[in-house]
């Protein structure tokens, strides 16, 4: 049974969804890190591992839906690039943060000292969770205008994601115009425990640093770094999602 206090954190979430429910034991339940029910030895208690299964298909078909609506110039390439970024775990945990999900994370005291309640890969994954409760107690319509309403309020530019994406081969298009030479990623740091990695990459083309990037993977530090690269010689404008 859920103490008062609890109650009222998982209301204090819901808000911010603006999504009215009663079923608060299935949202604590997706709040709920493996590490807590382990630690604390309830071992017949859920956490939010079902729940974050489901939610990762109700936000692609949500955002696939959106997304078809939306950008009817598109084709599947494309949209299939748009939706791989704002369902990664890199930008869910952007959305997270500012939700202030951690807030409301219920965690074992070991992962506790080792960031877990501030890991890119835990906040998507209650991100995801929660979506699938919204779904399991409201439907899908819900559910899916809870995801809009959402990343309406994030400053999407939907074209620095195509670079993003594509930066690299935009990095390498550039730099076999000038001559053969390829440009060089590098790890230069790694930092984080064995399960939680995060790579520092930089690029260099002839011997000159033209950007760095961190990521959970090197493949996508090294995208970060390409992608700042590309900014560098002024061959895209805006920003990256940090």
């Amino acid at each position: 049974m859920l103490s008062a206090s609890r109650k009222e954190l998982i209301k204090e979430l819901l808000l911010k969804l603006n999504v009215q429910a009663d079923n608060l034991e299935l949202f604590d339940e997706a709040l709920t890190h493996p590490s807590f029910n382990f630690e604390q030895n309830l071992l017949d208690n859920k956490d939010y591992e079902r729940l974050e299964f489901l939610g990762d298909s109700v936000l692609r078909l949500a955002l696939s839906s959106i997304l078809f609506d939306k950008y009817t110039n598109y084709d599947e390439g494309n949209l299939s690039k748009i939706r791989s970024f704002l369902v990664s775990d890199e930008f869910l945990s952007v959305i997270a943060k500012k939700l202030e999900l951690s807030k409301y994370l219920k965690i074992g005291k070991h992962e506790e000292k080792d960031g877990g309640r501030y890991k890119e890969s835990i906040l998507a994954c209650a991100s995801e969770a929660v979506l699938g409760a919204i779904y399991i107690t409201k439907g899908f319509v819900t559910a899916k205008i809870c995801i809009k309403n959402i990343y309406e309020k994030m400053d999407i530019d939907i074209q620095n994601i195509l670079y993003s994406y594509n930066s690299k081969e935009i990095l390498q298009q550039y730099t076999q115009k000038i001559n053969k030479d390829l440009p060089e990623y590098n790890i230069i740091n790694e930092s984080g425990s064995e399960h939680n990695k995060i790579y520092e990459v930089n690029v260099v083309y002839r011997g000159e640093e033209l950007g760095k990037g961190k990521a959970g993977t090197k493949k996508e530090a090294e995208k970060k770094a390409a992608f700042a690269a590309i900014k560098k010689l002024n061959l895209i404008k805006g920003d990256s999602y940090e």
